[in-house]
């Protein structure tokens, strides 16, 4: 079973790779990767790629505001009803100087209508964490991550940072436990 998980998972990180480099290059025209055809999705935090405002922990500017409620805007006509969102303080602070009405960019989706499942997680690429404690996490966050999963109304979109180390991961899980 692992090993199938992990052959989706690489799967998802090389379609996810395949869209950093459109976004990167200024085509938008997609967001997201589906994992499981309407019921589950990857992406990237908003904006993660732009090609002006894009960088790992690069604040974005406020004037980019239009840009962050066209990509709410976008994956609300993909179908997206929920978000379970692994980001972390260090992917939020990349919001910090976008005025979101006083909300935290979670907030925020919630205020827009998704109904959204924070599992705060440290991106394990950044991480100084020992493995083995990265490796407990990892299967704390699938595992609830599942049961949110389940609960939420689908389709479901998961979102980190780059959509490769955290999200990747866990969509792999949830496709295997959920589509066969």
């Amino acid at each position: 079973m692992e090993d199938a998980i992990e052959v989706k998972r690489l799967a998802i990180a090389a379609k996810m790779t395949l869209l950093r480099r459109k976004l990167e290059a200024g085509d938008d025209s997609e967001l997201l990767v589906w994992v499981i055809s309407n019921a589950l999705a990857c992406a990237h935090r908003p904006l993660r790629h732009h090609p002006h405002y894009g960088g790992s922990g690069q604040p974005i500017p406020k004037e980019a505001k239009p840009l962050i409620l066209d990509w709410i805007e976008r994956i609300r006509l993909e179908g997206i009803r929920s978000v379970i969102s692994f980001m972390h303080d260090r992917d939020l602070r990349c919001y910090c100087e976008i005025d979101l009405g006083g909300l935290s960019l979670i907030a925020f989706l919630e205020q827009e209508g998704f109904r959204v499942c924070p599992l705060p997680w440290e991106d394990p690429a950044h991480s100084m964490t020992d493995p083995s404690v990265l490796r407990a996490k990892y299967e704390q966050v699938r595992r609830d991550a599942l049961e949110a999963f389940d609960r939420l109304p689908k389709p479901v979109l998961l979102q980190c940072g780059a959509g490769i180390d955290r999200s990747a991961p866990v969509a792999a899980y949830i496709w295997q436990e959920r589509s066969t």
